[in-house]
């Protein structure tokens, strides 16, 4: 070998043998006589031997396949070639044998001859087409309708012989989905499978038990440390089991059939590898479960498949048709005459091109078998699919001499799975993308917008005012909306655009290939027109509007998630200016977000810190100019964020349940509070204390309030609590139960907000209200030529009509306050007279009052 003439290399010799011990593929040089004669690191460091234990082995030693003879007659052969690439196995110092590719060279130095190999482990390459192998005939067995057992117990068994180590089992869930049975366990100690023949199903039964209730996979790395093996940790310890690894099998849109186990000797923690084999592994048994299935009901199905088998046509070696079965002229319509003597290729698809049917010649040409789909045409022109398996039979000397060709028609099994992908992808009212379907083509979107350059923009709306459209008309009503709004959506986008529904009156729109905002504007301007126009629900015209949010990737986004949450934000900042209308997602969106979630947070502690206070807002009685009532307003004074409003943390309490303490608390308060200022200043001083809708979903603090009143002296009437139309909506028979216990217990109920809402006479009926109060949108504009002014007065009218005491809120200036009187509204509350005030300058406001009557 020519060397370089450099004084660094002065011994090219020394310099090679490192090189060669660095080298990270195996290097060996063997002899005629079998002797390793130089082995590199590489190879006796992945063997298990010392460099001193392998210079004592032959290649006998490590390749079992070899004998002096084998191995002289390789060497010959090597001689003749040069050098070969083959696979073998080599086993290593504790007994395990690795699969390795071998390149092979010849070499003759001095006389001797030597065989100087590279060797690659394979063990990867080999597990992956024991698998594939594994795959392909448990498919194939499927295909063919093998027994379950049979299906299943091989593909149990390829998993134990791929690791001897492992001890595989499925269990299936009996008919009343209560006890996993033991379905095929081959491996595992008699007595255990046994003892598990009938296991429960439910939450720390074991892997399987606990996989099969909560519909995912438990691995339990250590069954005698593991709670959920509880029960069952002596009988594991007796059979010598370690750790148990189970996925359910979930079959037929997340039905859990049963469960994949594999079970370890030793305590044993899975590899991203291990995970998912076995997610792999109970897919195949899931597509063997779902074929039984089917295959069971088709068997109960007389109407469709009684008596019928597989069409078969016998071919000759040239491709022609020498026989048909009838089950091929009740599939195709063609008789046996009118087929014989013609290739298959006359009766195909044109959808077929001649490099189909070239592809399907040649696998027969090199495997002697074929199998996949076929789209033929039947003697009515009407086309069909054909699943087909195309084996060849061989003559005596074995040489090819039929091709057999089976085939069923599966048009109507495709037209269920494309059938099954579509539910699955759309929704079922509007025909749009739902929301599973918008998400991945969204992150699709997304990728292909990085890899172009362009921008994508999302548009996430909801419909304003939809549950009063809802309610009004009925969910068929709804419905009929809905459709509607889709189909205007459709019409302000391109083709290459995408509409969804994400669910509920929730749609997205999304704009790909896009340079400029413009194009939102102009898109978001068209759909709020398109909504105006009214929309025809039955016979009524009905009138609707949206809500829009826009953000746009990259600008606002780095990823098709947060592009969903800022679409989603910038909605709800659209409704917050007043509906029908868009909004961009801005930076400072994100801030009030990031606000949110630390309200959220410190909500929590604010009771415990004492930073909530209740502010008091004097009621006036009109007549008298008493004050006697008053409402009460929770405050929360936060130690960094100052003063926090109640629309801001009070949408807060309800989402985290947290209204259910603070709400509490405030009732309490108010109580002791009403009861000192009836010794102090009234003695039928009342506070009203406003009720949250979503107080009503958890009534256990009403009861505490209920056993309160019942043991204080002097509670009748000293309570008020204020509610909104919407609780009222509600025409449960539980809402209605907890309001009449309010009036039981001697607290009056107030309307809230009146005339905001649905504003019908009906729900007023279903519970004994004492006060309306009217909203302060109305008294803000109101004037004798205003049209508020006929509003109100007949909101007072009809109120005592039914014998309600009326409050009109917001009341500021003089002249609402003679307007009102000159009504015969009953009560007045507002900066006319006070603001909110905290209760030490409530209490001197009322003594100055009482001073200045």
């Amino acid at each position: 070998m020519p060397v370089a003439d450099h004084g660094d290399f002065l011994d090219f010799a020394l310099f090679s043998r490192f090189a060669l011990s660095k080298i990270q593929d195996w290097i060996t040089c063997i002899n005629s006589a079998g002797d390793i004669i130089y082995v590199n690191e590489a190879a006796y460091t992945a063997l298990g031997y010392t460099k001193e234990e392998i210079y004592k082995l032959k290649i006998f030693d490590i390749d079992l396949s070899y004998t002096p003879e084998v191995w002289a007659a390789h060497l010959e052969r090597l001689k003749a070639l040069g050098s070969r690439t083959f696979e073998t196995q080599h086993r290593k110092k504790d007994g395990q044998f690795l699969p390795v590719e071998i390149n092979s060279n010849y070499i003759e130095y001095q006389g001797q001859e030597y065989n100087c190999a590279v060797v690659r482990p394979i063990f990867d390459r080999k597990r992956a087409e024991t698998r594939e192998h594994i795959k392909n005939h448990v498919l194939d067995l499927v295909a063919h309708n093998a027994p379950l057992k049979s299906i299943l117990a091989y593909l149990v068994r390829g998993v134990e012989e791929e690791n001897p180590e492992r001890f595989c089992s499925i269990h299936l869930l009996d008919k009343n989905k209560q006890l996993l049975k033991n379905y095929v366990a081959p491996s595992l100690p008699p007595g255990y499978s046994a003892a598990i023949e009938n296991l429960q199903v439910g939450p720390d039964i074991g892997s399987c038990g606990t996989a099969a209730f909560e519909g995912r996979p438990v691995y339990v790395e250590n069954i005698q440390t593991d709670p959920r093996w509880e029960g069952y940790k002596e009988l594991a310890a007796k059979y010598g089991l370690a750790s148990c690894w189970s996925v359910p099998i979930i079959v037929d849109d997340n039905d859990v059939a049963g469960t994949f186990a594999i079970y370890h000797k030793a305590p044993k923690t899975p590899l991203a590898a291990d995970i998912e084999q076995l997610e792999y592994l109970s897919n195949l048994a899931r597509i063997a479960i779902e074929r039984h299935r089917t295959a069971e009901e088709l068997r109960l199905s007389d109407s469709i498949f009684k008596n019928t088998s597989e069409a078969m046509l016998v071919l000759d070696i040239n491709g022609i048709i020498i026989a048909t079965n009838p089950a091929f002229t009740k599939i195709s319509g063609y008789d046996s005459s009118e087929v014989i003597g013609h290739h298959p290729v006359t009766f195909g698809s044109p959808r077929h091109d001649r490099d189909f049917y070239e592809a399907i010649r040649k696998d027969l040409q090199d495997n002697d078998s074929w199998r996949g789909e076929i789209c033929g045409i039947k003697k009515t022109g009407e086309e069909y699919i054909n699943w087909v398996t195309v084996n060849t039979t061989n003559d005596d000397k074995g040489r090819p001499f039929r091709r057999v060709v089976l085939f069923s028609d599966i048009t109507e099994k495709k037209k269920h799975e494309e059938r099954i992908w579509y539910e699955a992808n759309y929704d079922a009212l509007t025909h749009l993308p739902n929301r599973r379907l918008f998400q991945e083509r969204l992150q699709q979107e997304v990728f292909r917008a990085n890899r172009l350059g362009t921008k994508v923009i999302l548009l996430y709306l909801d419909l304003d005012g939809f549950k009063e459209v809802n309610d009004a008309m009925g969910h068929q009503g709804g419905d009929q909306l809905l459709i509607e709004v889709a189909r205007r959506l459709n019409q302000v986008i391109r083709v290459t655009d995408c509409t969804s529904r994400l669910g509920g009156d929730e749609f997205t729109v999304t704009l790909v290939d896009v340079h400029e905002y413009q194009t939102a504007i102009k898109v978001a301007t068209s759909i709020l027109e398109l909504l105006q126009a009214p929309i025809m629900v039955d016979t009524h015209a009905t009138y609707i509007s949206a809500s829009i949010g826009v953000t746009v990737y990259p600008d606002d986004a780095a990823d098709a998630s947060s592009l969903i949450k800022n679409a989603d934000q910038a909605m709800y900042e659209a409704k917050k200016l007043g509906r029908n209308q868009y909004s961009f997602y801005t930076r400072e969106m994100q801030y009030v977000a990031t606000r949110r979630s630390e309200q959220k947070r410190e909500l929590r502690s604010a009771l415990l810190n004492n930073e909530f206070e209740i502010y008091y807002q004097p009621v006036v009685d009109l007549k008298t100019g008493n004050v006697t009532k008053a409402e009460a307003l929770i405050r929360w004074q936060h130690s960094t964020m100052g003063m926090v409003s109640p629309a801001e943390f009070i949408p807060l309490a309800e989402e985290t349940g947290l209204i259910h303490e603070i709400g509490s608390w405030v009732l309490i308060e108010s109580l002791a509070q009403a009861l000192k200022w009836r010794t102090q200043f009234h003695p039928d001083f009342q506070i009203s204390v406003n009720l949250s809708p979503t107080q009503f979903k958890n009534t256990t603090y009403f009861d505490r309030w209920f056993t309160l009143l019942a043991s204080a002296a002097n509670t009748n009437n000293c309570l008020c609590v204020e509610i909104t139309e919407g609780v009222l909506l509600d025409a449960s028979q539980k809402t209605a139960k907890q309001l009449m216990r309010f009036r039981e217990a001697g607290i009056e109920v107030a309307i809230d907000d009146f005339g905001t809402g649905y504003s019908s006479l009906a729900y007023i009926k279903r519970i004994d209200v004492d006060y309306l109060k009217i909203d302060r949108t109305f008294i803000t504009n109101i004037a004798a030529e205003s049209t508020d002014f006929p509003l109100v007065e007949a909101i007072i009218m009809m109120a005592h009509k039914l014998g309600l005491k009326v409050i009109a809120e917001g009341v500021e200036t003089e002249a609402q306050l003679e307007l009102l009187n000159s009504m015969g509204c009953d009560f007045i509350q507002g900066y006319f007279y006070s603001k909110p005030l905290p209760k030490p300058e409530f209490e001197a406001w009322l003594v100055a009052s009482k001073n200045k009557a």
